[in-house]
């Protein structure tokens, strides 16, 4: 038994010392003093004290002055930036639809134009056509009418040939009756002048006679 006691009797002092150690004022006030990441410490007060190695970062700790402030106007120009952004993708986007709209627009527009332009294309097209039908039409009608007049010149001028001999025939015949009834005159005249002499000389010979018997 006395040596166990003996063993066992320099770890109960150390032990001791150790528990000393621990519970001394000194070692409390430097648990008490122990910093954090931002060189700042609370005191038994709950105050907060910082080395001049200092910086912030440690949100709900201890922290030198201003950094609350410091990280609201952080926060806040991170969302203004943040707010920024999304006011310019909406911008964007509103501006990309505005495009896509008047390119859609316009798109509409020049296929209205094209599908106006091809139809005024079209009735042009229908409409020289009739007139190019109008033309061989009329130029149809004006041959017909043209050989027509020219069928009734031809028949009017047969006519007048057809008319001329006719008088002609008539002068002729007119003529011919005239020249006929001419001598059958001169052949009365001849037959009148000889009956005239004849009955002239039986006068004269009557008279003779008669001076002779006187």
């Amino acid at each position: 038994m006395q040596n166990l006691s003996k063993m066992f009797r320099p770890l109960t002092i150390a032990g001791l010392v150790a528990g000393m150690l621990v519970t001394s004022p000194g070692t409390a006030r430097g648990d008490e003093h122990k910093t954090n990441a931002c060189g700042c410490y609370a005191n038994t007060a709950g105050e907060c004290t910082c080395t001049r190695k200092v910086k912030c970062g440690c949100p709900g700790e201890c922290e030198p002055k201003g950094c609350e402030e410091k990280r609201q106007k952080e926060l806040e120009k991170e969302i203004k930036e943040e707010t920024k952004k999304a006011q310019d993708a909406e911008k964007k986007r509103q501006e990309e639809a505005a495009e896509k709209k008047r390119k859609a627009e316009q798109a509409a527009a020049a296929k209205e134009e094209a599908e106006a332009a091809a139809e005024a294309a079209e009735l042009r097209k229908a409409e020289e056509q009739a007139k190019a039908d109008q033309a061989k039409e009329d130029q149809a009608k004006a041959e017909a009418a043209k050989a027509e007049a020219a069928k009734a010149e031809a028949a009017k001028a047969e006519a007048a040939k057809a008319e001329a001999a006719k008088a002609d025939k008539g002068k002729k015949d007119e003529k011919t009756d005239t020249d006929d009834k001419a001598d059958e005159d001169d052949k009365t005249a001849k037959t009148d002048k000889g009956s005239k002499s004849s009955k002239k000389s039986k006068k004269s010979k009557r008279s003779k006679v008669d001076q002779s018997d006187k």
